[in-house]
């Protein structure tokens, strides 16, 4: 009797463990959200200081074994200038899209395949706004002084999204 019960769990575990399979859900994109590093003062549109190069190399060293398969970054040479270290080391090219084009950044970013990871350095007025349009998790925006976030965004395919901040 114990024999035939076993023969007939094994005829019908296969059917069960391959929809389960089947209906896995998709790898999620995790995006890397980065204010640019410390900038200079000259105006409009300002390099990266000395601190701010040695925190881009900082984030380079720190994103350099995530595989990362797509690079964002504004107009301006700041956001640039943070992805460069990690453009070179990973021979990525940097995707320009401009700051007022949030909307446009987001949709690619929710384009990317399923198991894409990105980075995107942005600005403290924007991090938080691109963090929420991405997951739907409010996070608190950043100040002038705070060049040290890395936020780690994690967006299932049905849309749910999780959220971790730390800190380089």
């Amino acid at each position: 009797m114990i024999r035939h019960l076993l023969a007939a769990l094994t005829l019908i575990l296969p059917a069960p463990l391959a929809r389960a399979a089947a209906q896995a859900p998709a790898a999620p994109v995790t995006v890397f959200v980065a204010r640019h590093a410390e900038k200079g003062p000259e105006n409009p549109d300002p390099s990266l200081t000395a601190e701010g190069r040695t925190r881009a190399e900082a984030l380079a060293r720190v994103l350099g074994d995530s595989r990362i398969s797509a690079s964002f970054a504004s107009e301006f040479k700041r956001t640039q200038e943070t992805l460069a270290p990690l453009a070179a080391a990973g021979n990525l090219t940097i995707q320009i899209i401009p700051a007022v084009a949030m909307d446009s950044l987001v949709r690619q970013l929710r384009a990317l395949p399923p198991g894409s990871r990105a980075v995107v350095a942005s600005h403290s007025n924007l991090v938080h706004l691109i963090v929420e349009k991405l997951s739907g998790v409010k996070l608190t925006p950043l100040t002038e002084a705070d060049y040290d976030r890395l936020v780690v965004v994690t967006v299932w395919a049905d849309g749910r999204g999780e959220v971790v901040v730390l800190r380089y």
